[in-house]
């Protein structure tokens, strides 16, 4: 299918591995001019070079607003972004610390919110663009031991939402895609630390997780990356406020 998005300008955030890659990939395979932005140099060099040569990279640390002021003063701004926050640490409700609270709230919310809001505002000035956002079924969900997940992703949605209102009747549409359980290094390391505390071996978590789902499996990354470029596409431009929902079926609300 052509999503007629060749020639577009986008910028990846977390895309030197996982969903954010897989996305990076979908769009350039759509002919898109990709920007990958994550900490890791070497791990995106890898994946710029599978890319063509449109594809470029920005070294810099969500976490850092700093390192986020190439983007913003760029003039040529970008068509579209895709939202994706570092993976936080797991952690429970009850176990507060204030300095962790801010910096997952820089990475997770602020430092997002002020890409978006910068080059949305360039995208309605050009009369298009497209903003996805990387999420997590926990914002309708909250899981266990992913506070920061639960309360953050929640609140950039419905910081999201409002921006869809916004935009919309400016050829520019926001959308969140939230996936449930995918092949990546994430899931590879919240399984290796359940197996750990459970005393299982890691294949029997992977077994049992996979067994929770419908699908019987978990997702690829390709598939989640698939359904990222088809909201950035042309065909996709009536559809802006929506929470798209990856999960095999694992979710049980009806919505």
């Amino acid at each position: 299918m052509n999503l007629g998005i060749d020639g577009k300008r986008a910028l990846v955030l977390g895309a030197s591995q996982g969903l954010g890659a897989a996305s990076a990939a979908a769009l350039a395979a759509e002919g898109v001019a990709v920007t990958l932005l994550a900490r890791n140099a070497a791990k995106m060099q890898a994946l710029v070079a599978t890319m063509g040569g449109q594809a470029g990279y920005i070294v810099a640390d969500l976490f850092d607003r700093g390192a986020l002021e190439p983007v913003l003063a760029d003039p040529r701004g970008y068509d579209i972004l895709v939202l994706n926050a570092p993976p936080p640490p797991p952690v429970t409700a009850q176990a507060f610390d204030r300095a962790q609270w801010r910096r997952q709230f820089d990475a997770m919310f602020l430092n997002q919110i002020e890409l978006a809001a910068h080059l949305g505002a360039g995208m309605a000035s050009r009369g298009w663009g497209r903003i996805v956002s990387i999420a997590s079924t926990s914002v309708q969900e909250p899981i266990p031991g992913l506070v920061y997940s639960n309360a953050l992703r929640a609140a950039l949605q419905n910081w999201l939402r409002s921006l869809a209102d916004e935009v919309a009747g400016q050829g520019v549409t926001v959308n969140t895609v939230a996936p449930g359980a995918f092949a990546t290094e994430r899931t590879a390391s919240l399984d290796t630390a359940a197996a750990a505390r459970s005393g299982k071996s890691l294949e029997a978590i992977q077994a049992e997780g996979a067994a929770e789902i419908p699908a019987g499996r978990y997702g690829e990354a390709a598939e989640f990356g698939a359904m990222v470029a088809f909201l950035c596409g042309q065909s996709s431009a009536y559809t802006t406020g929506g929470y798209f929902r990856l999960d095999g079926g694992s979710s049980r609300g009806a919505i």
